[in-house]
């Protein structure tokens, strides 16, 4: 099956739609309108996107005048058209992004060497004016009616933990300088993020001061909720540029919240009435944007791949770009709970109402990652080769409340290898699954929950772990400025992976040059592993890759997964008749 495109970074301006889209070929940039549908806004080998905060973001940005976007090649931004991309900054070194245009000027964040600034760039002459400086981390530049606000947090946080928002005042006729800072909102146990202006004049912004990231509204003087719910209406920041809600000109505000494992789109009222809109998606990234008064998403079912979609204040939708909502094939996940941990057990694709399979138990990346209602290619390969994959939302997730975020720090390796376990004896003893056939399996930061569970008595057979953390401590010493303060909360009484701990088979995957996690940990494991005449294998691929996602990577970890579980199966049919 062929590879869907991929869509991000969705904006919207005065009628028309830019978003990243990517596919086998490089990333491109594409502009969308009603009257011309959908063309590319960049030239051909243009190379969009940046690396600001380790994880970029807002690297787009549009208005009357045009759209910028920060090349990754040398970090400037540029002008861009279909047929050419016109420098407008300076090459530094340093990183942009977080862009949004007001007027003439473009406001941006910009990273360096000595910590974060706040600029704005003249789009006349490419002047860059330095707002505000830091020595820790700022984001989300946003100016407003005679104001200019931003988040700002110390450097030993995480913005989902502890941030503060500030505004204050702005003329760009008086040189352009901010006046006093004043702090809107924001406490040392108070997470403060997607800050926006309305058009009523009013700032808006996600908070999670009760528990649950939910939205509020300051009008200059006070702040209050907007649509107070029991639900995490905002993901956790690890890009620049989230939106997740979007204000309408007729004073409705359309938020993503999520429910059940699922994302919902609701539609609140100036009175702070909402209603959820009854579409058959249950996946939204947290890029909601207005065009003509309609909200447009990018947004995944079940057995679709994301699209991009318009939603009419009625209801009724209409997908721009991507696959329609479709039944086919793919059979429909089931919701479990097991020991208080929600996960999502996805059958075998040819499996009758009563069966029993093995079953890859997957620990997300995350840890502040969540678990997502959408089609998903790789999950697709094993359910189409006989297997059955559970999904986790383990401690520390985000979309449970700020309380199960945090719960992961100083339990990691722990936590999340008890959550995971718990799912799989949920599974045995529900008699979905033999207990010699099941498997855990995860990415990066899910790749140590799955080596730890491999420490464990019980009850998984064998673990599967790509470009997994291996010493919490060396980790966190190596991530980046703004990862520290994570790597630091979550390695705090972490043990690292040690080839004596390890009771079953292990298969450990890695890019030789990955620079978020070291490749070099994973060799000397598996050496270890070898010394002892331990069962394992070793997949290390010649690539920069982290994630391993671009096809031809992926194609090559899936089916190493698949011989290595099969492995394993025939071993224990062995076993059996012996």
């Amino acid at each position: 099956m062929a590879t869907p495109a991929a869509y991000d970074g969705l904006i919207s301006h005065a009628g028309s739609l830019s978003w990243i889209q990517s596919g086998e070929g490089p990333d491109q940039l594409v502009t969308w309108t009603t009257s011309n549908g959908a063309r590319l806004a960049a030239p051909q080998g243009f190379e969009l996107g940046n690396e600001i905060h380790a994880y970029g973001g807002g690297a787009v940005a549009a208005s009357a005048d045009g759209v910028w976007g920060v090349s990754s090649k040398d970090g400037r931004i540029y002008r861009l058209t279909s047929e050419k991309a016109e420098p407008l900054t300076g090459d530094t070194g340093d990183q942009l992004g977080d862009l949004v245009v007001r007027g003439e000027t473009v406001f941006a964040l910009r990273e360096g060497t000595n910590g974060d600034q706040l600029v704005n760039v003249d789009t006349s002459t490419g002047h860059v004016r330095v707002l505000l400086k830091s020595s820790s981390f700022l984001s989300s530049p946003r100016p407003g009616p005679g104001y200019v606000a931003w988040l700002s947090w110390d450097a030993d946080h995480m913005p989902w933990d502890s941030t503060q928002l500030w505004v204050a005042r702005y003329d760009d006729r008086s040189g352009g300088s901010l006046g006093t800072p004043l702090l809107v909102a924001g406490r040392p146990s108070e997470s403060v993020v997607e800050p926006q202006w309305g058009p009523d004049g009013n700032l808006y912004f996600m908070s999670d001061r009760t528990g649950w990231l939910n939205l509020y509204r300051w009008d200059g003087e006070r702040t209050y909720p907007v649509a107070p719910m029991a639900a995490d209406c905002a993901a956790a920041p690890w890009e620049l540029g989230y939106r997740s809600y979007t204000l309408l000109e007729n004073g409705q505000i359309a938020i993503r919240a999520r429910r059940d494992l699922e994302d919902h789109l609701l539609l609140v009222d100036e009175s702070g009435q909402s209603e959820t809109f009854q579409l058959p998606y249950t996946a939204i990234k947290p890029y909601l944007c207005m065009i003509d008064n309609a909200v447009a998403m990018i947004a995944a079912t079940p057995t679709t791949a994301p699209a991009i979609v318009l939603v009419e204040r009625d209801g009724s939708y209409a997908v721009i770009a991507g696959q329609e909502p479709r039944e086919d094939e793919v059979r429909q996940p089931e919701r479990h709970s097991a020991a208080g941990i929600d996960f999502l057990l996805h059958p075998p694709i040819d499996a009758e109402t009563t069966w029993r399979a093995p079953v890859i138990v997957r620990a997300h990346p995350g840890p502040t990652d969540e678990i997502s209602l959408r089609r998903d290619p790789q999950l697709d390969f094993f359910t189409r080769h006989g297997f059955a994959v559970a999904d986790v939302d383990y401690r520390g997730s985000t979309g449970h409340g700020r309380a199960f975020r945090r719960s992961l720090y100083g339990n990691w390796g722990s936590y999340d290898v008890e959550d995971c376990a718990a799912v799989a004896q949920h599974l045995i003893t529900l008699g979905v699954t033999l207990a010699a056939e099941v498997f855990i399996c995860g990415s990066s930061a899910g790749g140590y929950t799955a080596l730890r569970a491999a420490t464990t008595t019980g009850p998984f057979r064998a673990a599967a772990a790509r470009s997994p953390i291996i010493d919490p401590k060396r980790w966190e010493a190596s991530v980046p400025k703004f990862q520290r303060a994570h790597a630091t909360a979550l390695a705090t009484g972490s043990a690292p992976v040690s080839s004596a701990d390890i009771e079953c088979p292990v298969l450990l995957v890695h890019g030789l040059h990955d620079p978020i996690t070291s490749a070099q940990d994973t060799v000397a494991l598996a050496s270890d592993l070898k010394a002892r005449g331990a069962d394992h294998e070793l997949l290390v691929l010649d690539t920069p890759s982290h994630t391993l996602a671009a096809p031809d990577l992926a194609a090559r970890v899936l089916d190493a997964e698949l011989r290595f579980f099969r492995r394993m199966l025939d071993q224990s049919e062995s076993a059996k008749r012996t």
